[in-house]
């Protein structure tokens, strides 16, 4: 029998949410063909949760020692069968159409990649800004169906044809290795399409303010190597300076900046920004730390 879809999850030491995201997996309106859960651990409690889910899921478990995401999402590509390729991350739970709905443009020709939304379901301040400052701007369920330059890997479609097209993920970059996909698949020709109503229920591990500046300092640091590796072709790259010196100097200047920008994506759907815009200050001020640290690290490494 042909697989026609393939859910890819990779997960690490999460053995509880991935639980919760295979769950969501077993009430879809349109069920996946396979499951493949990419252990980037890997440990007994993650297989043991994998396996528990074949008597309702196809599942199929694949233990990959290499850390990362780039090398996670890669096993994932290599393992899995399907005509269609979707991502889902442990620590989401999908709504029951959401395989049905992030399908329809691609079976329609619509686009050759989709992606959906994302909210968050982790109570608590930190949780909230870290969807303020991450998600909510790009992928917020009110947000208009459009064509866009990249979405994330949480919640992906994809042909597998598209995938060979764009080539593997690339496993050097600690984050954004999806919007470097992306990117390439742009080039490539390849259409990607934000779809709103294939919504992903998001519950990242953050409970303290401390977990929420950690993984401000993360993404900047992962966002701004992102940058260094394009400086040549992203638009964006030239407002944040390569040059180590200039990112400290300005750091302060840009984290306002950042902070502004947040406010103005989040308005009108999210008010809550106006009010937390100090935190999300804070916030950025990280970003950028995480960014100043990314150039340092760029002036030691061989050109590539």
């Amino acid at each position: 029998m042909a697989i026609e879809t393939s859910v890819i999850i990779i997960t690490l030491e999460r053995a509880a949410l991935l639980g919760e995201a295979l769950e969501s997996l077993t009430s879809q309106t349109r069920k996946p063909d396979e499951v493949v859960v990419v252990d980037n651990g890997p440990g007994d409690e993650t297989a043991a949760v994998a396996r528990s889910f074949e008597s309702r899921l196809t599942v199929r478990y694949a233990a990959e020692p290499r850390r990362g995401y780039g090398a996670a999402r890669n096993r994932g590509l290599s393992e899995a069968r399907g005509r269609i390729l979707l991502f889902l991350d442990d620590d989401c739970q999908a709504e029951p159409d959401w395989i049905e709905t992030l399908l329809k443009p691609l079976e329609a020709g619509e686009a050759d990649i989709a992606g959906g939304s994302r909210d968050c379901r982790r109570p608590g301040l930190a949780a909230r800004l870290d969807y303020l400052s991450a998600d909510a701007p790009v992928l917020h369920p009110r947000l208009e169906r459009r064509y866009v330059t990249h979405m994330s890997t949480s919640n992906l479609a994809m042909w597998s044809e598209a995938a060979r097209k764009t080539g593997p993920f690339d496993e050097s970059l600690a984050t954004c290795e999806d919007r470097d996909f992306c990117k390439r698949a742009l080039e490539s020709g390849i259409r990607i399409l934000f779809e709103p109503g294939a919504l992903v229920h998001h519950q990242p591990p953050i409970e303290r303010l401390a977990d929420y500046w950690t993984r401000m300092v993360r993404y900047g640091r992962g966002t701004s190597e992102y940058f260094l590796l394009h400086r040549d072709s992203e638009p964006l790259a030239p407002l944040f300076p390569a040059s180590p010196v200039m990112r400290l100097l300005l750091l302060p200047a840009l984290a306002a900046l950042g902070s502004g920008y947040l406010v103005w994506k989040n308005l009108p759907r999210e008010p809550a920004a106006i009010w937390l815009s100090p935190l999300l200050f804070t916030g950025q001020i990280c970003w950028q730390w995480g960014g100043y640290l990314a150039t340092r690290q760029d002036r030691k490494a061989p050109r590539r």
